[in-house]
């Protein structure tokens, strides 16, 4: 989002997950811009009460309040949506001194209005992993997922040029390690990542391998040998993978079909040839659990050889 922002601004990042708030910037600021995921609520929420005491304007966005913008009216603006399309909005309105109290669109940006993130604004020592996007949109239809409400069914792309030029910022920046790519589903734009990873594995030759990764997919990747030489063949190193459950009728109930249609143990066992280690996402709180869904999965990691298990409670 910085990005987004006039280069004449002169600009402070503070991340609250690794660093304390300097107080004096609340008398330097001109205006106090947050963003958050549900997680970071309470603290996001006490952030804009004092800045507000304190007379500030507070301007809000991201996941968290696009999808319950109420919880945060105490904001002086929202801007919600995908900042590409909304911020700049709200940018003219605030030189112009007529700033609208929310702006938001149900429209999706395309990628390529997507600026070079400033990655400068990072303290990238402080980071066990730098996250990049390359695309947003998942073709799937999980009753559960906030993705496909957020960013859409259809998945959108940067340009492989814009891809690598990140890749190329880091490194000018003298990061080196591992990279998560952020994208809720990595693979659901299977035939353009088909295109993307041999220019990732040129780069990283000519580079040296300055690079891991990590990235977000869905199951059905496990049928896609070539897709799975190819992701491994960039130094993709670890899957986030929603397995949700193990059992068939709950995942009919959820709308996660396609899981019922791969034999999970197998599938996983297949990425794990590769090289390649599962972090399945697990989660509990369906309609249609009974008292066996937790040996059940249980009983599935121990056969399949899941090596890390990330269980959520349906919220």
């Amino acid at each position: 989002m910085a990005a987004l922002l006039p280069r004449e601004w002169e600009i402070q990042l503070i991340d609250r997950n690794i660093e304390e708030l300097d107080i004096s910037l609340w008398d330097w600021a001109d205006l106090i811009m947050v963003g958050c995921m549900l997680p970071q609520q309470h603290d996001a929420i006490q952030l804009i009460r004092e800045a507000r005491q304190r007379g500030k304007t507070v301007v809000v966005g991201g996941p968290d309040p696009s999808s319950s913008p109420n919880v945060y009216r105490e904001a002086s603006h929202l801007v919600l949506g995908e900042a590409e399309l909304t911020l700049p909005r709200f940018l003219e309105d605030w030189e112009n001194g007529s700033a609208k109290s929310e702006y938001t669109t149900t429209e999706f940006a395309e990628l390529s209005m997507s600026p070079m993130p400033r990655f400068d604004l990072l303290q990238l020592e402080k980071y066990l992993h730098v996250g990049i996007e390359w695309s947003r949109g998942c073709p799937f239809n999980c009753e559960f997922c906030d993705a496909i409400e957020r960013h859409g069914r259809q998945p959108r792309a940067k340009s492989n040029e814009q891809l690598l030029a990140e890749l190329g910022a880091l490194y000018k920046l003298g990061y080196r390690g591992l990279v998560h790519l952020v994208d809720d589903n990595f693979i659901g734009y299977k035939k353009h990542v088909k295109h993307l990873l041999p220019e990732i594995r040129t780069w990283q030759e000519m580079h040296k391998w300055p690079f891991s990764f990590t990235a977000e997919a869905s199951l059905n990747l496990s049928k896609d040998e070539e897709l799975l030489k190819m992701l491994k063949g960039v130094n993709i190193t670890s899957l986030f993978i929603g397995i949700e459950t193990p059992e068939p009728a709950i995942l009919d109930s959820i709308g996660k079909r396609q899981n019922t249609e791969i034999d999970i143990g197998q599938a996983l066992k297949r990425i794990h040839a590769h090289g390649i280690y599962v972090n399945a996402g697990i989660i509990l709180g369906f309609d249609t659990e009974t008292n066996d869904s937790a040996d059940n999965i249980i009983e599935c990691a121990a056969k399949s050889g899941i090596p890390t298990v990330q269980v959520s409670l349906l919220y």
